[in-house]
């Protein structure tokens, strides 16, 4: 389960974290649309009574069509003449999501399969009645959780059913320019701290390149720090009350505002006005090195928008204590829901369950590592990579997808729409100037810990 706020996604964002990202970027490699297999099985297999009718499913989802969704959903029409499915994009920002949630409750044009980026989405939906439960669904469609994707990665919620079923497995890492990295006579990290990362942030900064930056719609160090000092509920404390004044927030706070203060990123004001990303910032030379998620594939690749002659390298995230190996940037993201109020619910979970099996291998190409146990790494690699050796270092990104790491999870954290809001207020109020670092943490815990006993009562 993915993050309830932070990098990213995107990174949520998130990534995005989670994810974010407007450019424009090219079609997915031919390997891409190759590697999504026929449907055939689902084609073959025993209509329902609803799908014996022919139907069109409207699905929505963050990423441009042209980096995958559109390749995999030809593939399914291609081999699925009965069960058409159409592709909308909306942005996964505050506005976007308005517009999905505004469609969701129409009577009109409302999508009947949508992704959520995020536990704050996925939860605040699910109690809003948007969300069909799934097990039913997914009994009659013979799909096995655990076999392809495994329980204990999706989130049960109050009911003990499903809502969602993941996508895409994220993957965090610090992208590093090459160049720069060698300017500055630095190797690149394969272990390493947040200490590690301010002080290589510090040598990196050269004239008009800032050492690092972040995207402020994605994520901040203040949440991203303490995720690695606790990834399970990570705004949450032992006692049940918020964990905002842990010395992983302060932590992360202090070293923004440190490196802001110093010039070796963006101020955070600067960036929220200029509406910065990672891979405008990286790939045109303005910063060296960010941390986020490897979705940035899509966009090293897309040299028509973002010309560029260095490679790319990925280190794993640094940690709050030496030794760890925990991912803020990752873990289960593109949560998969069929809208309460679709009238085909049987034919969205047949395209759902073909989707998480085969389908979404055609995601590959922007950096979306599909959920199934049985997808092969080693062809995962090859198609991230394409035909751009000269501008992804091989050998960090075949490392990173090795690696065996810890996912933040939030799986009890409560009112996480509200918590976040909080987070965020206290922490600007930091950053600019306008509170000192030991009263916007005070003030956030006990913000934070009324409205959690409120939404107790």
């Amino acid at each position: 389960m993915k993050k309830v706020f932070g990098m990213g996604a995107s990174i949520a964002l998130a990534v995005s974290v989670l994810v974010t990202g407007c450019s424009k970027t090219p079609e997915a490699s031919p390997s891409a649309a190759a590697s999504v297999a026929p449907a055939a099985t689902v084609a073959a297999a025993t209509p329902t009574p609803e799908a014996q009718k022919p139907v069109t499913l409207k699905f929505w989802g963050g990423v441009p069509p042209e980096s995958g969704p559109q390749d995999a959903v030809d593939a399914w029409n291609k081999a699925n003449p009965t069960i058409k499915v159409e592709y909308t994009r909306y942005v996964n920002d505050d506005p976007g999501n308005l517009k999905l949630e505004t469609a969701l409750l129409s009577n009109t044009d409302a999508p009947d399969i949508y992704m959520n980026y995020g536990d704050a989405y996925m939860t605040k939906r699910q109690a809003a009645g948007m969300a069909e439960p799934l097990d039913d669904l997914i009994a009659k469609s013979g799909f096995d959780v655990e076999g392809i994707i495994g329980a204990a990665n999706i989130k049960k919620f109050a009911d003990g059913k499903y809502y969602y079923l993941p996508a895409n497995k994220n993957l965090g890492a610090v992208l590093f320019n090459m160049k720069a990295l060698d300017a500055a006579g630095e190797k690149l990290p394969t272990a390493w701290t947040w200490d590690d990362f301010s002080a290589m942030a510090t040598k990196l900064n050269k004239g008009a390149m800032k050492g690092t930056m972040l995207d402020p719609a994605l994520g901040w160090f203040g949440d991203t720090v303490l995720q690695t000092a606790k990834p399970q509920d990570w705004v949450i404390a032992a006692d049940g009350t918020s964990n905002f004044n842990s010395p992983a927030m302060k932590k992360g706070l202090e070293m923004q505002k440190s490196l802001e203060d110093k010039g070796v990123m963006m101020k955070y004001s600067e960036a929220v006005a200029g509406k910065i990303t990672v891979q405008n910032e990286l790939l045109t030379g303005k910063a060296a090195m960010m941390a986020s998620q490897i979705y940035i594939i899509r966009y090293i690749k897309d040299i028509k928008s973002f010309p560029h002659d260095f490679k790319v390298a990925f280190a794993p995230y640094p940690q709050f204590t030496a030794g760890s190996n925990i991912n803020p940037g990752g873990g289960m993201g593109d949560y998969m829901s069929i809208n309460k109020n679709s009238k085909n619910k049987e034919a969205s979970m047949k395209f759902i369950s073909w989707y998480l099996q085969e389908g979404n291998m055609a995601m590959v190409p922007g950096g979306r590592i599909p959920t199934s146990k049985k997808a092969d790494p080693a062809k995962i690699a090859s198609i991230l990579i394409g035909d751009a050796k000269d501008l992804i270092d091989e050998a960090s990104l075949k490392a990173l997808l090795a690696g065996n790491y810890t996912f933040p999870t939030s799986y009890n954290v409560p009112v996480p729409t509200e918590l976040r809001a909080i987070f965020k207020d206290e922490m600007e109020k930091y950053l600019l100037g306008a509170q000192p670092l030991d009263k916007a943490l005070e003030t956030m815990k006990t913000r934070a810990d009324t409205t959690i006993k409120g939404a107790k009562k």
